[in-house]
């Protein structure tokens, strides 16, 4: 759903000093982090029939990570009618110049992708004026198993650091004036929880139907299974259905209601969270089950969708916007990034801080300064400006 709302504000965005022009001619979807792309690009293709019904109330082969990702099981019964083609540099470059030989170009990654696919692309296409990366799990270049020897983790560890190390200087090598900006919930929002956003105000702008499918994540029942291990056995939950669909309608109907489940989840995560050896062994899950799910099941059902590329995507537009504004009074800011290349274990995503020393040529430049509440009503006012 993330990454479908992202498409929608990108194709609201209009140009910030010409209200009546859109900010892009032309919007080209690379579809190499789907398992099949076809069913992914035909899926994506009715997602903008229906968004385009949708009236605001308000004024390349298999992924990367070797394995189905869950939420594509959403359709499973899509049968498209014709391939799409392969996004190689050249046939994308062709895409390119039917707009114009002079275009600009912004890349925005909210989807792993392997590195030589991105060095193909970055090679090949003229004019890329940015180049965003939502870092972290849209860095990964394959998915650690437990029968991996130590070295083909290595191995799998230092390729997606050196993805991230080396994209600004191989993207400067042909488009000197381009800039790699990264950008995660933190430190960009200096808030784990800022990839999600209330469930009532997702439905004043996208399709109900692609909101029911995004409530049947799996990213839920998941974090749920996972921390389920760490709680002691009073919290533990005892009776996990064996069918994932049947576990999935509980959790869904746990979040949207006040039901005795919801009440044992709350109870079962809050214990998990208190066990250090979940954050050792699992930071990439502990993190939003303390930020995230915590918080989701503690009170009223007020329930969330994850919206994380498309609000990563806002606010890449919205700096550049804002770019040459006083920045005494502007938060947004680029900072220098170094992108650490230490990590060792391939389940933990590189690292990249902010602030590379002042002697060494920076390794891209992390947004932050970022507030979600901001970046909510700079995507309300691109629905609010939608044409007829």
């Amino acid at each position: 759903m993330d990454d479908k709302a992202g498409v929608a504000v990108a194709l609201m965005k209009y140009d910030a000093e010409n209200p009546t022009k859109p900010q892009y001619d032309r919007i080209i979807l690379v579809l190499t982090g789907a398992e099949d792309r076809s069913k992914m690009g035909l899926a994506m293709s009715e997602y903008l029939t229906r968004a385009e019904k949708q009236r605001p109330s308000l004024p390349a082969g298999t992924n990367v990570l070797g394995q189905a990702a869950p939420h594509e099981n959403w359709y499973k019964n899509l049968r498209p009618a014709k391939e799409l083609p392969v996004a190689t540099g050249e046939v994308l470059t062709a895409e390119v110049a039917k707009v114009g030989r002079d275009t600009s170009i912004d890349i925005f990654q909210v989807a792993p992708c392997e590195d030589n696919d991105i060095w193909e692309l970055v090679d090949a296409l003229p004019n890329i004026n940015i180049y965003h990366l939502f870092f972290g799990y849209n860095s990964q270049q394959g998915i650690a198993t437990d029968d991996m020897s130590q070295e083909d983790r290595l191995v799998l560890s230092q390729s997606k650091v050196q993805l991230q190390k080396t994209l600004q200087a191989r993207l400067s090598v042909n488009h000197p004036g381009a800039r790699v900006i990264f950008t995660q919930n933190d430190p960009s929002f200096a808030n784990a929880g800022a990839g999600s956003q209330d469930l009532l105000w997702c439905k004043k702008f996208f399709p109900e139907e692609d909101i029911l499918m995004a409530l049947r994540d799996p990213f839920w029942t998941g974090l749920i299974t996972l921390a389920n291990k760490y709680a002691n056995e009073a919290t533990r939950l005892q009776q996990i259905p064996a069918s994932p669909d049947e576990f999935m309608t509980q959790v869904v109907a746990a979040r949207l209601k006040d039901t005795p489940l919801r009440g044992q989840i709350l109870d079962m995560v809050k214990d998990a969270v208190l066990n250090q050896q979940f954050a050792q062994d699992s930071p990439r899950s502990y993190s939003p089950v303390q930020y995230i799910l915590v918080e989701e099941f503690t009170g009223t059902p007020t329930p969330t969708l994850e919206l994380g590329g498309a609000n990563h995507m806002a606010i890449v537009m919205q700096y550049l916007d804002n770019e040459n504004k006083d920045q005494d009074t502007y938060a947004m800011r680029l900072l220098p990034a170094l992108c650490d290349i230490s990590e060792e274990n391939p389940t933990q995503p590189p690292r990249v801080s902010a602030g590379a020393p002042a002697a060494q040529s920076p390794d891209g430049w992390v947004l932050a300064g970022c507030n979600i509440q901001e970046t909510r009503s700079y995507i309300e006012g691109l629905f609010e400006n939608k044409g007829p």
